[in-house]
């Protein structure tokens, strides 16, 4: 039986896109509904980390692939906003 699992994601950004995301990302993370998952963020430099606890394994997962559906989009969105310039 598994009692606790971990998962960390980091995404090197580069230049201060980290820090840009990490506060894109903050409200979600901050105000998401109640769940068995434990959710953290921090950037350092140029990379963004995310760590997620758990117990379930399906519910895991889930977050992971929601916040690194998250993080594609910040990236696309700035990308996009770059390439306008």
């Amino acid at each position: 039986m598994i009692n606790e699992i971990d998962a960390k994601i980091e995404v090197n950004l580069g230049n201060d896109l980290a820090k840009i995301a990490y506060y894109a990302l903050k409200p979600d993370i901050d105000k998401a509904p109640k769940s068995n998952l434990l959710i953290k963020s921090s950037y350092d430099k140029d990379k963004l980390i995310i760590s997620i606890k758990g117990e379930d394994i399906s519910r895991l997962r889930a977050g992971m692939n929601s916040y690194l559906r998250l993080i594609n989009l910040i990236i696309n969105t700035i990308n996009s906003l770059s390439n306008k310039e």
